[in-house]
């Protein structure tokens, strides 16, 4: 008798197929955690791209002005400003623009990174 009323509560157990309403909940949801992962990774990309930049900035202020760096990063969009200051030297302004990747359709267009540096060559 006891083994059969477990029987019969296990059946119904896998009869039972959720509602409608807990289905639902999943699209919202997912969509929110692709969105969510699409800002950190946009943000890490910008985090990493303006330490690359004031690298290459400062190897600039150092008398490094070698091509090499700049050519490396093919999607990348970079502007230097070079101004000379009142007591010598040069202020060196950089700015550049660089694609982060898409994780989903969510986002309709490539996000783009940007990021400033800025450095003073003696």
């Amino acid at each position: 008798m006891k083994i059969n009323r477990s029987r019969n509560a296990y059946r119904a157990f896998l009869s039972e197929r959720g509602s409608i309403e807990a289905g639902l909940t999943i699209i919202p949801t997912t969509a929110f955690f692709l969105l969510t992962l699409q800002l950190v990774i946009s943000g890490s990309y910008q985090v990493v791209e303006t330490m690359k930049l004031q690298s290459m900035v400062t190897k600039f202020a150092l008398g490094d002005k070698s091509e090499g760096e700049r050519q490396a990063y093919p999607n990348r969009t970079l502007n230097y400003k070079y101004q000379s200051m009142p007591g010598g030297g040069e202020l060196i302004l950089a700015n550049s623009e660089v694609s982060s990747p898409r994780v989903s359709d969510l986002v309709t267009q490539i996000p783009l990174m940007k990021a400033e540096a800025i450095a003073i060559s003696e």
